[in-house]
């Protein structure tokens, strides 16, 4: 896991802001399967105070770099305690 100050040098935004637009040369931006079972999400925009609701499709097409979609998020099983 990366600290704060790590996680802004590499990605070009602070913590609280980190969002896949504008991201630094280099940076690969993965979007997460687990994103499409949502109509709309909410991705930041660059600071902890912005937002924007885009379709995943939307999103796809404006990040920054983008190189695809991944797997990596393990959702709950139907019927599980949430906190």
């Amino acid at each position: 896991m990366l600290v704060p100050a790590e996680a802004e040098a590499l990605t070009g935004h602070a913590v609280g802001g980190v969002c896949p637009f504008a991201v630094n040369a280099g940076v690969e931006v993965y979007l997460d399967e687990s994103l499409r079972r949502f109509s709309t999400v909410f991705p930041a925009c660059g600071s902890s105070n912005s937002a924007i609701e885009l379709t995943c499709a939307q999103l796809e097409q404006f990040a920054s770099n983008f190189c695809g979609w991944a797997d990596v998020c393990k959702l709950p099983a139907p019927g599980a305690e949430q906190l």
